[in-house]
């Protein structure tokens, strides 16, 4: 058997031993460094669980150029990074966003705003970027501003923004039928089943696809009521039909207040979460809303580390299953991170607090799978752009008697690409077996009494979560490993 020096530690529980689910978050790791502004980056996943960051760096119009770029984790770092827009086109930025990104596949979709809204492509996973496509060209008389993006049921990118022309303010919605390539000419104006027929002038919006289903979330604006609804499309963007407000706090307010909201799908619930002034300080809400019925379900906010005034923004959530992590900015310098893994019910339980003295972390994004929680940053103070990984795990939450202790068991590394070494460091373990999620056994051995380091190989399984179990004195015990790719 191999002797190695591990470095991570998992530690196996008897089911008599009370446990709690926690994350446990690495170090960061710098994806960029910048002397210039920075753009709001955002974390997608590809296939393989490859984490995929974006952000975008503001120039000045003489010396610098504003330009999205694109990054990929492999072997530990991040790759160098890419630029999406070709030069010597460059995109049009703002601190808290201007560009959007979607994934299908292998296919990665950047819309952004320059002189219209325009769609970039990739098709190796964020490895190069084809010249763009035209969305909405340039407005006479007006603008196009603020795109977002999905994909949907299809494989076909659906791209929303906001469209202002003769005191008009709508988002309007057009789809692709043939990848990306050039989209319908006639966008349909998705704002229209909400009162008011107007949104808010510069929120953002974000979109959602399953199947035949759109969604666009935004801002509202009804007579200066700027709720955040949540409109529907059961025909691959032809119509919208229907349309929701989540927000019940009611804000009042003459002017945009450059706050967009983000959602996510969690079965059959949309996940939504946004910033609301109404109660006189920035606060960040979390609402449910049921995809198909469009009924809201809860709505929640989220306590402050001292009191009420403490402001909240930047809010974004990920979800799957019954599993929802949520980052947001506390007293505008500050990371907040909330989960649960028992749905909307379970959150303001347990929270991370990502902080820097005398720093400003801001502009957050999340995303979650296979047990893994990936979330990135800027400190605007250092300008570096951060990337995290946090696992989620089951730790003790009581001290068992000596008695009733049984194997700790150290794997290294986990996530892992390959190779994990599960090295025993007390106990007689007698049977020991790797499964998969259906609960197909992959590897297994009995030769009896044993101790000391196995090596487990799963280069040759797909990426996803695997479960090593050990028997030691009659009991099972159960815990993951996490392969990437």
């Amino acid at each position: 058997m191999k002797i190695t020096l591990v470095y991570f530690v998992l530690l196996f529980l008897g089911f008599t031993v009370a446990a709690q689910t926690t994350v446990q978050w690495s170090d960061s790791i710098v994806v960029d460094s910048t002397t210039r502004p920075i753009t709001s980056p955002r974390i997608a996943l590809l296939p393989d669980g490859t984490p995929l960051v974006t952000w975008g760096i503001n120039g000045d119009f003489v010396n610098f150029t504003s330009q999205i770029w694109c990054s990929r984790f492999e072997n530990g770092a991040f790759t160098t990074p890419i630029g999406v827009v070709q030069e010597p086109d460059e995109p049009l930025l703002y601190g808290f966003g201007g560009y959007d990104v979607a994934l299908s596949d292998s296919q990665v979709f950047i819309v952004f705003e320059q002189q219209g809204i325009f769609l970039a492509g990739s098709k190796d996973g964020g490895l190069t970027f084809g010249s763009p496509t035209s969305v909405q060209g340039s407005v006479a008389g007006g603008y196009a501003i603020l795109a977002a993006v999905t994909v949907d049921g299809t494989g076909n990118p659906v791209v929303s923004y906001i469209l202002h022309k003769n005191n008009d303010t709508d988002y309007l919605v057009r789809r692709s039928t043939d990848g990306g390539f050039s989209f319908n000419d006639d966008p349909v104006i998705a704002n229209a089943p909400a009162p008011g027929g107007a949104v808010c002038e510069c929120c953002t919006s974000d979109l959602l696809a399953s199947g035949d289903s759109v969604w666009l979330l935004f801002r509202n604006n009804n007579q200066d009521l700027r709720d955040i609804w949540v409109s529907r499309s059961t025909d691959l963007a032809a119509t919208f039909d229907a349309a929701t407000d989540v927000d019940a706090t009611d804000w009042q307010l003459n002017f945009c207040p450059v706050a967009g909201p983000r959602m996510a799908r969690s079965g059959d619930s949309l996940i939504t979460v946004w910033m609301s002034g109404a109660s006189g300080t920035p606060r960040v809400y979390l609402s449910t809303l049921h995809a198909g019925t469009m009924k809201k379900g809860q709505q929640l906010d989220f306590p402050t580390a001292s009191g009420d005034q403490i402001s909240q923004s930047q809010a974004d959530v990920t979800s799957l299953g019954d599993t929802i992590g949520v980052v947001f900015v506390e007293n505008g310098n500050e990371i907040l991170f909330d989960f649960s893994t028992k749905g909307a019910s379970g959150l303001n339980n347990q929270s991370e607090r990502f902080a820097v003295p005398d720093h400003t972390l801001q502009l957050p994004s999340i995303a979650f799978r296979d047990g893994i929680f990936h979330l990135v940053y800027v400190d605007a103070t250092a300008g570096h752009v951060l990337y995290r990984r946090g696992i989620l795990s089951k730790n003790s939450s009581t001290n068992a008697p000596e008695s009733n202790k049984t194997a700790d068991i150290l794997l290294f590394p986990n996530p892992t690409k390959g190779e994990v070494i599960l090295e025993i460091l007390q106990g007689e373990v007698t049977t020991a077996r790797l499964t998969d999620v259906h609960g197909n056994t992959l590897w297994h051995t009995n030769n009896g009494l044993f101790a000391g380091n196995i090596v487990l190989d799963l280069s040759l399984y797909p990426a996803g979560v695997y479960f090593i179990q050990i028997n030691v004195g009659g009991i099972w015990k159960t815990g993951r490993i996490v392969k990437w790719r």
